[in-house]
């Protein structure tokens, strides 16, 4: 189970597990945090990356096992004029969830095409994804889900 901490390489409230790298991480205005965690991701095909949201101990996590990222997970450029930003995305079932770093940074969760979840991090802060996320995650277009 992941242990809600100060990450001393990011000074930021993380659910990932010691020893993680700390792809993206924030408190979420409802209180919960979500974050996303990897270990060994090198490649796409390598380690594994999870998502958590949620509060220590009550956290979702996807994926349940420790798989690598390929076909579960993908990233897309999402920049727009001045707008910079990426968004990781990864579908469970009917829900596709969509962590964002385009200010204000956080998460929504759509299904079948609607938006059902949207939630900023506290502050509405702007949060970057690690840079390592590109060695270990498929990069595609932008797509619908993209754009709400």
């Amino acid at each position: 189970m992941a242990n809600e901490l100060l990450s001393p390489s990011h000074d930021e409230t993380t659910l990932c597990d010691e020893g993680e790298d700390v792809y993206f991480s924030c408190p979420l205005n409802n209180g919960n945090i979500i974050s996303v965690c990897a270990k060994n991701n090198t490649s796409p095909n390598r380690g594994y990356v999870k998502y958590r949201y949620g509060r220590k101990g009550d956290v979702f996590v996807y994926p349940e096992k420790d798989v690598s990222p390929n076909r579960l997970f993908e990233i897309s450029d999402v920049a727009e004029g001045s707008i910079r930003g990426l968004h990781l995305k990864f579908s469970n079932e009917m829900y596709t969830y969509v962590v964002s770093s385009v200010w204000p940074s956080g998460v929504y969760v759509s299904k079948s095409g609607r938006i059902i979840f949207d939630n900023k991090c506290q502050d509405s802060r702007y949060k970057s994804f690690s840079n390592k996320i590109f060695d270990g995650i498929n990069q595609t277009p932008p797509s619908d889900v993209d754009f709400h």
